[in-house]
């Protein structure tokens, strides 16, 4: 768990996010989303570091999939929840429904993006 410059905000090692408040908490897969979230529940969110949090924004943005429960991290692609990943797309895809697992596209635009540039790895 990283501090992410956000009050009360982590990042969680399946890098999504969560924002702790007493005992409970709230969790989102983009800071966009959790700061909706926090603003919902009434609570307050408020930024502690400037500098930590324009990274923790740079984290946000660049690991937008364009896929459901799909992040990257350190050249593998992950499925949230669960030990699935892989250093291909296409194989994650078929790891996930062979689990019965939803495969869902959140973005078309850059769903087919990272599925383009993926697959371009693989073809050299």
């Amino acid at each position: 768990m990283k501090f992410s410059g956000f009050m009360n905000v982590y990042q969680l090692d399946d890098m999504s996010w969560e924002y702790q408040f007493g005992g409970k908490s709230l969790k989102a897969q983009t800071l966009k989303e959790l700061e909706v979230l926090v603003g919902l529940y009434g609570l307050k969110w408020g930024v502690l570091d400037k500098n930590l949090v324009e990274k923790s924004l740079e984290i946000d943005k660049n690991n937008v999939t364009g896929f459901l429960n799909v992040y990257k991290k350190e050249g593998f692609w992950h499925y949230r929840g669960t030990d699935l990943k892989s250093h291909s797309l296409e194989v994650l895809k078929k790891k996930v429904l062979s689990e019965n697992l939803d495969w869902v596209e959140t973005d078309r635009e850059l769903a087919y993006k990272n599925w383009k540039l993926d697959l371009r790895k693989f073809k050299k």
